[in-house]
């Protein structure tokens, strides 16, 4: 019993002082603030185009849409992509949408984005679930069942459909993420994204990918990585071994014309490999 209050005091106390997020609520963990924050640099006479890639049941698009102002509310000046490959998960998104109104400035595509097309097989281990996935330990647990999906790549479907600049992407694919990343590799070298947003957690061990694979993947461009924060972006110039602990949190790539769009905190690793 101590030993267990230990670990879990020394835990908590750990993940505080590196200012890992502690909750879900997208209205305390920085998702909201940075949704806000694009909303209001965003350009005010062309469309705002998001990406809402593992969509699920549209939590995210739905914060969205209650800070975007009404009169903003329309396909000319509003366009949600969003990438929902589970049939009934999908399903449940378009209610909920219709639900929040403004379904007209809204696409789901029932596909997956990832660094190829193709097939995969994911995991769906319940209905709507935040946590089916195309990477997973059957150690940890077994799905309910899996379901055979579609995938492209983002440089692959801007191309299609003739999108030349996204504003904000918002990825939460359970550990897939680097390979979304990797399939908007010509995104990122032109900089035509403004801010990749995307989820780091235990699932990227199953996917086996590092932080590390996202810094060497923006070398040499436009971007810098940070973690998303409640009032800011923390920015790590550099990778550091210290940032691979798989412990959950939204990061983000912010291309160099949006760094003046939400607060920034820098700092580097000292000796004691504390960042400060």
């Amino acid at each position: 019993m101590l030993n267990s209050l230990k670990w879990r005091l020394g835990r908590k106390l750990y993940c505080q002082a590196r200012g890992e997020q502690a909750s879900p609520d997208m209205s305390r963990n920085g998702e909201t603030f940075l949704q806000r924050s694009v909303i209001a640099n965003g350009p005010a006479d062309t469309p705002l185009v998001i990406f809402d890639i593992g969509a699920n049941q549209a939590e995210w698009t739905a914060a969205l849409l209650k800070s975007v102002p009404d009169d903003r509310c329309r396909p000319s000046l509003l366009q949600i992509h969003a990438f929902e490959p589970i049939a009934a998960t999908a399903q449940i998104f378009e209610r909920a949408t219709r639900e929040h109104g403004a379904a007209e400035c809204i696409r789901l595509n029932r596909f997956a984005l990832s660094n190829s097309p193709g097939e995969m097989e994911i995991a769906v281990f319940h209905e709507g679930g935040g946590t089916n996935s195309l990477h997973f330990s059957r150690d940890e647990r077994s799905p309910e069942r899996t379901e055979t999906i579609s995938l492209k790549t983002l440089d692959q479907y801007c191309a299609e459909e003739r999108i030349d600049h996204i504003h904000l992407v918002k990825c939460d694919t359970e550990g897939h993420d680097s390979y979304v990343i990797e399939g908007a590799a010509q995104a990122l070298k032109a900089g035509t994204i403004d801010l990749f947003q995307f989820e780091y957690n235990h699932r990227w061990v199953f996917s086996r990918k590092f932080l590390l694979d996202i810094f060497e993947m923006i070398e040499g461009t436009d971007y810098s990585l940070g973690r998303v924060d409640p009032t800011h972006i923390t920015l790590f110039d550099n990778w550091h071994f210290e940032l691979e602990r798989f412990f959950w949190s939204n990061y983000i790539l912010i291309h160099k014309r949006a760094l003046n769009w939400i607060p920034v905190v820098r700092g580097q690793f000292d000796k004691s490999n504390v960042y400060r």
